[in-house]
């Protein structure tokens, strides 16, 4: 009986040191705090289009802009909870072979990006979610 409880108890001891170490993580790349995301977003467009009105979330708050952007268009480094992270873009093209296309980028790779819009009347959305 006696070899039996210092067979438990070592088997305890084992079993508590081992979950206790893979609690740890070397991760050099942890998780965002608070569902957070450090995020720049693209619009892209074929030759010919321009890109008129811009709607996206910087800091958890809805930015709009609106004039002639031409075919290409970035957005300063922004951080959102990842539900906020999105945009919306309007645009003319010259022809019905227009595109234009939306992107999320992290770390300057893309993370999610939208199916292109085609046609004269542009229109484009994306999440991250």
């Amino acid at each position: 009986m006696k070899n039996l409880k210092n067979l438990f108890l070592l088997t305890l001891l084992v079993g508590a040191t081992t979950f206790s170490l893979t609690g740890c993580s070397d991760k050099d790349d942890p998780a965002p705090e608070g569902g957070k995301a450090k995020v720049q977003y693209k619009l892209v467009a074929s030759e010919g289009v321009n890109i008129s009105t811009i709607v996206y979330y910087s800091d958890n708050s809805v930015v709009t802009k609106t004039g002639d952007f031409g075919s290409t268009w970035t957005s300063e480094i922004v951080t959102n909870n990842e539900e906020t992270t999105m945009i919306s873009a309007n645009a003319v093209g010259p022809s019905d072979q227009s595109t234009l296309k939306a992107q999320i980028l992290i770390d300057g790779k893309v993370v999610k990006e939208n199916p292109v819009s085609t046609g004269k009347i542009l229109t484009t959305n994306v999440s991250l979610k």
